[in-house]
């Protein structure tokens, strides 16, 4: 950070606001569902899991980028074009993204970000499974899983089992494996890491 120019930190910081906003306001809307499910009196019988997709990402590009679509049409972006959009980021119009260096401070203590699966940071996410009526053991857990591991998940804990055949139609098989077991057990099996590191470098 102390290698930066002014201009440079004016632009990350904003930038890096920008994210931040959109956060605060996802949480804010997320904390009025939860509101409504304690004064429902449903919040403990909810089971909520919350995770992203992948980790930080890097479109941005060292210097960021006001219009991520540069990025995959391989066009550069550049700083003194980017400050013109400095009070519009966030807004209609612009479709920014922060830079690389935030994507790793971001992805901490992981390394990289989205798009490198050898590392951590490209592919790991932490995840926030609560359902207080059913978990009789909370805490953190350290088993790896994968994101098609959480529909198998749901079912297994409403008792669903899926048909083979429905309607006439052979039904392909659910990918990926109940991790149920690890609510209530901290030492229960996680996922083979390497095979997921694998299946992460398919896209």
């Amino acid at each position: 950070w102390d290698s930066l120019k002014d201009d440079e930190k004016k632009l990350f910081s904003r930038m890096a606001e920008v994210y931040a906003g959109f956060v605060s306001h996802a949480d804010d809307q997320l904390g009025r569902l939860l509101d409504y499910l304690e004064e429902s009196r449903q919040l403990d019988n909810t089971l909520i899991i919350v995770v992203s997709d992948n980790g930080a990402s890097g479109e941005g590009g060292p210097t960021g980028s006001v219009n991520e679509n540069k990025y995959f049409n391989s066009l550069p972006d550049s700083l003194e074009e980017n400050l013109k959009y400095l009070d519009v980021l966030g807004s209609p119009l612009t479709y920014n993204h922060y830079p690389t260096g935030w994507a790793w401070a971001f992805n901490t203590p992981f390394k990289m970000w989205k798009r490198y699966a050898s590392y951590n940071g490209g592919v790991a996410d932490p995840m926030i499974v609560s359902w207080p009526a059913q978990i009789k053991k909370p805490g953190l857990r350290t088993q790896y899983e994968h994101a098609i591991d959480i529909v198998p998940t749901i079912y297994d804990c409403l008792g669903v089992e899926l048909p083979d055949v429905y309607r006439g139609a052979v039904q392909i098989p659910l990918e990926g494996a109940s991790f149920k077991g690890t609510f209530d057990d901290d030492k229960a099996p996680g996922r083979d890491t390497q095979f997921y590191s694998m299946l992460g470098t398919r896209g």
